[in-house]
């Protein structure tokens, strides 16, 4: 959902018909109320903390072989980058940009030429405070994993886009909640709860097309078994 990799648009058509005929349409959170200096804040590490000390040699190391090999810079370069930030452009280098935006911002921008009411099931503030609300030494580790597991999540990464064309959600949240161990609570299983809420509210008064991760959708905590236990009637679609 939040890639510019066009094997992620293969149900880009059936998205946009479904969306034709809604009222509002909701991605994660609101893009109008991105505030470029709290984002840009929340991406750098506190002040006196660096990466190269935070990490150990090895990581070190490793991210600057990555980073001159994928991105094109040098580990000196994420010194003062908090390390979610690290972490989603070294996975995010694993995909295609042919795209100019990302699948979600792609469906928002349609949404909004359609005149829908665009909204989000979070808050801007919501996405910044799930970030702070995850220790840093739980990003260090996570960083860390990826890492030393580098051309591993590749290939993850790869069968993650062959599940989302095939809409197989099952191995898609397996694999979303193994990429979020330790955080867990935090980044899905909370957000679930909150998310699902949001769209009921605002299925009250109109109809509603919400974008959101695959990761966020199966399992026993995922949005649709929540909204199914909220009295909605769940069917999937295909092409």
């Amino acid at each position: 959902m939040h890639v510019r990799d066009l094997r992620a648009f293969e149900w880009l058509p059936l998205a946009q018909a479904c969306i034709a005929q809604c009222e509002a349409f909701a991605t994660e959170f609101n893009f109008e109320e991105i505030d470029p200096v709290a984002l840009q804040a929340a991406l750098q590490l506190p002040e006196g903390q660096t990466l190269d000390v935070l990490l150990t040699p090895g990581a070190w190391n490793n991210l600057d072989r990555y980073a001159r090999k994928k991105l094109g810079a040098e580990a000196a370069d994420f010194r003062h980058q908090h390390p979610m930030s690290v972490s989603t452009a070294l996975s995010t280098a694993f995909l295609s940009e042919e795209a100019s935006q990302s699948l979600d911002e792609t469906l928002w921008t349609f949404a909004r030429s359609q005149g829908k009411t665009t909204t989000g099931v979070e808050t801007f503030a919501d996405q910044l405070h799930t970030l702070r609300a995850i220790s840093l030494e739980q990003h260090i580790k996570s960083l860390t994993w990826l890492l030393k597991n580098f051309n591993r999540q590749k290939r993850r990464i790869k069968k993650m886009l062959q599940w989302y064309a095939a809409g197989d959600l099952q191995p898609l949240y397996k694999a979303a909640k193994k990429d979020a161990k330790g955080m867990r609570k935090i980044l899905i299983y909370r957000r679930n709860k909150h998310m699902a809420k949001r769209f009921e509210e605002i299925c009250t008064s109109q109809s509603l097309f919400c974008a959101v991760g695959a990761g966020h959708l199966a399992g026993d905590k995922g949005m649709l078994r929540l909204l199914k236990a909220r009295g909605f009637q769940i069917k999937a679609m295909r092409p």
